[in-house]
């Protein structure tokens, strides 16, 4: 008998595997995902399904299904149509009696190879009543525990587990526990090599691992209870306490997802976010590309594509971090059915990468603060006045917040030595030092000589890593800068270079450094100052002091985490893959296995979004820089009161309003007000009048920022309440909100309000604009007096 089947791209190993197993089948499959990336092959497939007994169809999302939907519908007419799909309204394509469809979709559903064959076994019998025997669908678990080396295909129960595992050979509680989590579809299908080349990279690096699979959703329907329970059961002790001290999360879904019938239900995420708050270990959402084959990964710039919505900004909600690829598709054909195959493999050189960051994570952890050892790393911005914007940083006063988190890490039992007072002695003495790389202004003999170096990195040291870095990127950085340590290229002296030593710079405080980004690039003496086109240059790599500094810090300063400060630096520009780095992507090999912390400005998420994907950066966010009512100033409060008294002047003092208007005049030429409000020799004063109250509006009630934040300080006073304030005039919509509430006291629509600024309130002689920032200054009374 001939079975044709289009099926979803996951379970076509299955069903071939299975189809070997059933006797006097004949059973041709095409993968959907081919079918939609090839659309050459649709009329193949469709001139294939015109010889079949039966249909088998597996509908997903793929749009190449709308197209041919009526020449199924043709097929139909004369062809038993089993089509089965995860959303039972397009089941409509079958032919077959509704519970025939239900059954095999009970099949797929449970997974494995007998329920798969017997599936195959069903549709011959009632479709084409063949006298074949075959078992109802058979339960497999949901979920359980797995290992590779166990005699067993799952543990039903941590206890089971840890009996077990602690007669393993590989056990042994060096270093810490990582859980896994990763897809049931993966252990009920046996394709389960990516899990297990993890596990083997944990345990050689002296790491116990508790690997656990479940179905991602929470299904009563099914009898599923999702991932974040079985988290719970096997991540957590009864009394609440982690049993591990790492995760590696494979799975995209949230690990609160529920099947839920109400689409606006939105509480997944946030029970997602519950649960990996109880287990209080860092996440990681390592990356498994579903699309490329490691070829097509290898050489595509970009990295990921397609991937990048469900693999990696999906996972993103609930706070996971570094997503490093570590496993893509091996394709081939199978010789049998003709369908193409797919089978997750892991990238073995990806895998390790993960794996040493992992461990790097649980050391950090487990080390007493007194020896635990902490880089900060300043930005600068090459040749724009470098010396006066080291530290720059939007909305956030670095220096001043490194000064105090020293002090705070000295108080907390850090081994902190001569902390800075403040701000202004940090940065006194990195410029009295010049520790900072060498622009226009500042030779390397300068910054040697004030002791400004943290340390001079000798050839053979630096050649130590340079060898293992990859031919390609050593040949790119050679072309660039010249051979190590650095050359002159083009004109262009070597960065960083001393009597062939590598300058790296920076100021000790004990076992904390605080360093200024090194070098990246820059023609030295030769510079005509203007801003480097070179900082975000996706092209030229950096020159070899930029890794010989972050190298230094991870080897001989022996950091146990490097944190960047503020918003933003330029390692997480560097050149390479956009998403899913190699060990050829630049960011990846200058932050290579150092655990990375980045205080990051809050309202920058799409760069904050690269630094997490290319630098595998954990960002830490911040309070935002106080906002305070703009105001008026000098001629434009002038004017303003002019303004004002003429509204009074105009009922009462006809002659008195005369003179204002001439003044009013001269002020708005004066302040440049005739070019916004478009002034004309024809227009009416009282349009005058109604123009420049709406510009001044515009004026006093712009949002502005006072000062800048500096780390963990809250506001206090009148800065309080300006901040309080300047969250609260905004209320998104909403009928209650602090404006409103006030203009309704004041007896005032802020709609009207807010819609014409200009216009003149007839009983507080008021233009909008002005009674806008009353009520503000009132609200933020009120706010001060709670």
């Amino acid at each position: 008998m001939k079975i044709k089947s289009i099926m979803w791209n996951s379970h076509v190993p299955m069903l071939v595997r299975a189809g070997r197993k059933v006797d006097a089948l004949d059973l041709t499959v095409f993968s959907s995902k081919t079918l939609e990336n090839d659309p050459l092959r649709v009329d193949d497939a469709l001139d294939e399904l015109k010889s079949a007994d039966v249909i088998l169809l597996y509908r997903s999302s793929e749009r190449f299904w709308e197209a041919i939907e009526a020449r199924l519908e043709e097929l139909g007419q004369n062809i038993p149509i089993v089509c089965v799909s995860h959303d039972p309204s397009f089941w409509y394509l079958s032919t077959v009696k509704p519970g025939m469809v239900n059954t095999c979709y009970s099949y797929i559903t449970l997974g494995g190879e007998e329920n798969f064959a017997n599936m195959l076994r069903y549709i011959a019998c009632e479709a084409r009543r063949l006298d074949i025997p075959f078992d109802p669908p058979q339960r497999v678990p949901w979920e359980g525990l797995y290992h590779p080396d166990a005699d067993v295909a799952h543990f039903e129960t941590i206890e089971a587990y840890l009996e077990w595992y602690e007669g393993h050979p590989e056990r042994g509680n060096r270093h810490g526990t990582v859980g896994i989590l990763f897809s049931r579809h993966y252990w009920v299908s046996d394709n389960l090599e990516v899990e297990d080349a993890l596990i083997e990279e944990l345990e050689k690096r002296g790491l116990n691992v508790i690997p656990a699979f479940s179905y991602s959703v929470k299904d009563e329907g099914l009898g599923t209870r999702g991932s974040g329970e079985v988290v719970r059961d096997f991540f957590l002790t009864e009394d609440g306490r982690p049993r591990i001290d790492a995760l590696i999360k494979l799975q995209a879904f949230s690990l609160g997802s529920t099947h839920v019938k109400d689409l606006s239900d939105t509480g997944n995420a946030t029970s997602g976010v519950e649960i990996l708050r109880d287990l209080d270990v860092p996440v990681f959402q390592p990356i498994t590309s579903y699309y490329k084959s490691i070829e097509e990964w290898e050489k595509d710039a970009q990295g990921l594509g397609t991937d990048i919505g469900w693999s990696v900004a999906m996972p993103e909600f609930e706070g996971v971090i570094e997503p490093i690829i570590i496993g893509a598709a091996r394709r081939s054909e199978d010789s049998e059915t003709s369908a193409i195959l797919e089978q997750r493999m892991p990238i073995r050189e990806r895998c390790e990468r993960l794996v040493q960051r992992v461990r790097k994570w649980i050391d950090l952890k487990n080390k007493p603060r007194g020896k635990r050892r902490v880089a900060f790393i300043l930005h600068n911005n090459p040749c724009a006045s470098v010396e006066a914007t080291v530290g720059a940083g939007a909305h956030l006063d670095t220096i001043e917040s490194v000064a105090r988190i020293l002090k705070q890490m000295g108080e907390k039992g850090y081994a902190i030595e001569n902390a800075p007072e403040g701000g202004k002695e940090l940065i006194d003495t990195i410029m009295d030092r010049k520790a900072i790389s060498e622009f226009r202004w500042t030779t390397v003999d300068e910054i040697v000589d004030k002791g400004g170096a943290l340390c001079l990195v000798p050839l053979d040291e630096y050649l130590k890593w340079w060898e293992t870095f990859p031919g390609r990127v050593k040949k790119r950085i050679s072309q660039a800068w010249g051979n190590p340590p650095g050359e002159e290229v083009n004109g262009v002296p070597a960065a960083m270079v001393m009597d062939k030593q590598i300058v790296v710079t920076g100021v000790a405080y004990g076992n904390a450094v605080v360093c200024v980004q090194p070098k990246r690039g820059c023609a030295g003496p030769k510079c005509d100052g203007r801003v480097c086109k070179i900082l975000h240059d996706p092209d030229i790599p950096p020159p070899h002091q930029y890794l010989a500094t972050y190298r230094y810090l991870e080897n001989i300063f022996g950091a146990d985490v490097v944190i960047h400060v503020g918003t933003h630096g330029n390692l997480e520009f560097l050149p390479g893959k956009g998403v899913g780095l190699s060990g050829e992507c630049l960011p990846d090999l200058s932050i290579h296995e150092l655990p990375h912390l980045y205080i990051y400005n809050a309202d920058n998420p799409p760069e904050g979004t690269i630094a997490k994907r290319r630098s595998y950066a954990t960002l830490i966010d911040h309070m935002q820089t106080v906002m305070t009512q703009g105001g008026l100033y000098d001629e434009l409060e002038e004017l303003s009161r002019y303004l004002g008294e003429y509204e009074q002047a105009r009922i009462s003092d006809k002659g008195r309003a005369h003179a204002l208007k001439h003044l009013i005049l001269d002020l708005i030429r004066k302040t440049n007000l005739d070019k916004e409000i478009r002034l004309t020799d024809g227009m009416s004063f009282n349009e005058v009048a109604r123009r420049t109250h709406e510009a001044l509006g515009r004026t006093r009630n712009t949002q502005i920022q006072d000062g800048m934040h500096i780390f963990g300080e809250l506001p206090v006073g009148d800065k309080r309440a300006d901040f309080i304030n300047s969250i609260l005039r905004y209320d998104a919509g909403e009928e209650v909100s602090l404006r409103k509430v006030m203009c309704r006291l004041m007896g005032l629509d802020i709609h009207r309000l807010l819609s014409d600024l200009g216009a003149v309130d007839p009983y507080y002689h008021k233009s909008h604009g002005e009674l806008l920032e009353d009520v503000d200054v009132r609200c933020k009374s009120l706010i001060k007096e709670i």
